[in-house]
């Protein structure tokens, strides 16, 4: 019997199983593809099919682009022929650190921000694995797609940057080339993080002392190369410059880099399973050694665990990075404004306002009196003492608020040698206001335990935090002394209403 296979044999059905393996790759991606716009149009409840909604997305985001990029060039073109015309290179310098400054956000972002964990933080991912979706394309759909997205419109734009101020000369290309280094090491260490997120099992403690680290030390790394950058690039006065000499070494240590991220990540992606992210997350932290954690521990802990505390922690860790940005650019700080000593400081007040309320409003509705109060209920019939509950609480809840107001105090004596102590007070006066409001009003719990949105817990809330504006029309220092007994006011007021709040529930038991 001839048992010959000719080699055409061979190479035609290793053809075919080539192919049908090409075919699978392409119907696994649109699997995933129309179920990440089903999420989108579940989401926005859309009256739309999958195919209606995939072409208004398709035409849509051609129109934006096109508008989008006639915007850019028209405004690039008009600042290039009108105040900008003699400072072409001082300009391209600055556009430059611009670029530094986009690529380390979108970097950090994927670090310390939510989108870490859009990969094994899917809530689908199970269902994925039922389906029997290859893990890869899972991490290409949800993790990887999206960050080159950002990185693409980031590098779009650059790209009309320097199509608009294009000049023939040395520093020209020197600088085309150290920015087409910056995205490679962009998009390698945003690869790396992905893949690195994606084979470790979630975690939600987004103010772990890693992120904070990490955020404070990408910050100081950034702030000393702006404080060495500044004063090379020059001011917009026409001048030529010769200090950017160093572009060359900038861009074979970014290459450098981003070939050492770029094997690291390629080493990650072959490890990449379903099973890696399965495994439970590591119980070896301090909490777990320790038998009886106490009340604060047990807010806090879960407060950093949650959906909220993930805002939180963002907005926690980004302004640790500003503050890093600032200690590392001491080099060329503080900045000189027109504006004067008492408008700075109502402005940061104004800020410090807005950035607490963004803060206290998810601290609280996730381990606030509402959310929480049964909780509280039972710490207090075990023994504790109300009094110590609604000072641990308290305490918490102005902690969270106030880390905000210290960063944009220490911001504010940092960038422009400002001292605004009524930014810290405005965060706790916040702080306690919200839990006075919630206390008034008593607004219900969803059915995850959270509290719901309540119009006139909000209006109260406003209402207790509008006597600041009172500092509008005194100066800086009586208003100091204005804000500092408010908050003692509104604090204790705060302690009470928690305290008669915990004695005065009732149980959800009937006889």
């Amino acid at each position: 019997m001839d048992t010959k296979t000719s080699v055409h044999d061979v190479e035609r059905q290793l053809g075919s199983t080539a192919n049908v393996r090409k075919q699978e790759w392409k119907a696994d991606y649109r699997t995933l593809r129309d179920f990440r716009a089903f999420e989108f149009v579940n989401a926005l409840r859309l009256p739309v099919t999958l195919d209606g909604f995939k072409a208004i997305t398709t035409v849509g985001s051609f129109a934006v682009l096109v508008v989008g990029t006639l915007l850019l060039f028209s405004t690039l073109s008009v600042l290039r022929d009108g105040p900008l015309r003699e400072d072409t290179q001082a300009v391209l310098n600055w556009g430059f650190l611009g670029l530094l400054y986009a690529g380390t956000a979108i970097t950090l972002g994927d670090i310390i921000s939510s989108r870490r964990l859009s990969v094994s933080g899917c809530p689908h991912v199970e269902l994925f694995r039922a389906l029997d979706l290859p893990f890869h394309q899972v991490v290409i759909r949800y993790g990887l797609v999206p960050v080159f997205r950002r990185i693409g419109l980031l590098a779009y734009s650059w790209a009309w940057f320097l199509v608009v101020f294009f000049e023939q000369s040395v520093t020209f290309a020197r600088l085309a080339a150290a920015s087409i280094a910056v995205l490679i090491f962009v998009s390698s260490a945003c690869f790396y993080a992905v893949v690195h997120f994606a084979s470790v099992p979630v975690r939600r403690v987004g103010l772990h002392w890693k992120y904070c680290l990490i955020a404070l030390v990408f910050g100081v790394i950034l702030g000393i190369v702006t404080g060495f950058l500044a004063p090379l690039i020059g001011p917009l006065d026409g001048r030529d410059l010769e200090g950017m000499s160093f572009l060359p070494w900038l861009t074979v240590f970014a290459l450098l880099a981003a070939g050492l991220l770029l094997a690291l990540g390629v080493r990650g992606w072959r490890r990449l399973s379903y099973l890696r992210i399965s495994l439970p997350a590591s119980s070896k932290g301090p909490a777990a050694r320790r038998g009886k954690p106490g009340l604060a521990r047990f807010v806090v802990t879960d407060m950093v665990s949650s959906k909220q505390g993930t805002v939180v922690s963002t907005i926690v860790l980004a302004w640790l990075a500003v503050v890093g940005i600032l200690l590392g650019a001491r080099a060329i700080l503080p900045l000189h404004s027109t504006l004067g000593e008492a408008e700075l400081a109502r402005s940061f007040l104004g800020i410090s306002v807005l950035l607490s309320l963004a803060v206290t409003e998810p601290t609280l509705q996730r381990i606030g009196p509402t959310a929480k109060l049964y909780h509280y209920r039972f710490a207090w019939e075990n023994g504790s003492s109300a009094t110590a509950i609604a000072a641990k609480l308290l305490g918490t809840y102005i902690l969270l608020s106030a880390v905000i107001g210290s960063f944009i105090f220490w911001a504010a004596y940092l960038a422009l040698g400002v001292l605004a102590p009524g930014a810290v007070l405005a965060s706790v006066i916040v702080a306690a206001a919200g839990v006075v409001a919630e206390s008034m009003s008593s607004p219900s719990a969803t059915t995850d335990g959270t509290k719901s949105n309540d119009v006139m817990d909000a209006v109260l809330t406003l209402l207790l935090v509008s006597p600041c504006s009172f500092t509008l029309i005194v100066s800086p220092g009586f208003s100091t002394f204005v804000l500092l007994g408010y908050s003692a006011f509104l604090t204790l007021g705060a302690a009470v209403c928690l305290r008669q709040r915990l004695l005065s529930l009732r149980s959800r038991l009937t006889l």
